[in-house]
Formats: structure tokens, C-alpha cells, sequence
């Protein structure tokens, strides 16, 4: 399943491209994943840049999505941009930020 993820600015539509499945979750347009740790619990997800970290299928997808938002510079810098952004780091419980700082120290060349 592609999830597409959009954000309207200024008359424009812009998306991300999260690939979801029942085991995992990609990135686009970086090597980050997500991926479902089996075990007892099937909610128990592994998030790449978010080590040690155990967090549910929605706030997996809502790091994925912070990836796309975050590194893909064909987003637009705008307050429907920074809502998402904010809204999806609320749900993993860190600033974006936080989730801004990570990602640029894993992708210095973006």
C-alpha cells in the first residue's frame, strides 16, 4: 500500500511517498524504515531513527511520514508543512525539532 501523505499550499498539492505494509514501512526517498518486531505483541514497531525505541503502527508511520517531510526539500515551507510536521511529532512524543535535528545528522547531505 503507497500511504500519500498531502500537504496543500498555496493552490499546490504536495506528496509523500510512505509504502506501508503489513511488516514494514519505507521512505521514498531515504534509507529509512520501519519495521513490525514480531513477537506476542503485533503492535510493537522498530522505528531506523529511532533507536530503542518500541512504538505502534501509527507512530510508524507518522516517523515515516517526518522523514518525507523533513528531507524532502520539494515540500513546501509553509504553516500546512509545519501543522503536519508538528502534528506528527506530537504523536511520537518529541519536538520537530528533535525529529529535525536526527534526521539531518543521519542525512548530512540533504
Amino acid at each position: 500500500m503507497l500511504l500519500r501523505t498531502e500537504v496543500k499550499s498555496a493552490g499546490q498539492r504536495q506528496n509523500s511517498r510512505v509504502y506501508v505494509c503489513a511488516w514494514s514501512i519505507t521512505s521514498g526517498i531515504a534509507d529509512e524504515f520501519a519495521e513490525r518486531i514480531p513477537g506476542i505483541k503485533e503492535t510493537d514497531w522498530r522505528v531506523s531513527w529511532l533507536p530503542g525505541r518500541l512504538v505502534t503502527r501509527e507512530q510508524a508511520i507518522a516517523a515515516m511520514e517526518l522523514v518525507e517531510l523533513l528531507l524532502d526539500p520539494a515540500h513546501p515551507n509553509d504553516p500546512a508543512t509545519h501543522a503536519t510536521i508538528a502534528a506528527a511529532a506530537t504523536l511520537l512524543g518529541i519536538r520537530p525539532i528533535d525529529a529535525a535535528a536526527v534526521l539531518s545528522e543521519r542525512h548530512p547531505r540533504r
